[in-house]
């Protein structure tokens, strides 16, 4: 069976055609290359534009549909998206804690 490379973050999520992250539900939208120095050099590239992204390359198989085979990951939270309904308030006694640096 053949095998191509795709890339996934520190999230769990993968790369997609468009250069944005992806959950990885619909894997017609994953970008894949069969070169691993591809994938590698795209890696490269984007923690270029994002050092603290930790992206790998992963080999995965192909599908009769010719989809690689991966797990999806958790989804995405837009920036809409709010995982609390409730703000976040610092109280009066709760100051930051942490000592001052000097010069």
């Amino acid at each position: 069976m053949a095998t191509v490379f795709v890339i996934q973050n520190q999230h769990g999520h993968f790369l997609g055609k468009q250069q944005q992250w992806v959950d990885g539900r619909d894997r017609r939208q994953l970008y894949r290359s069969v070169h691993h120095d591809e994938v590698v050099n795209a890696i490269f590239e984007l923690s270029s534009k994002d050092i603290w992204l930790r992206a790998s390359a992963l080999e995965c198989e192909l599908d009769n549909s010719n989809q690689p085979q991966v797990e999806a990951g958790p989804a995405i939270l837009s920036e809409t998206d709010t995982v609390n309904d409730d703000p976040i308030t610092p109280s009066d006694d709760t100051a930051d804690s942490r000592p001052e640096q000097g010069c």
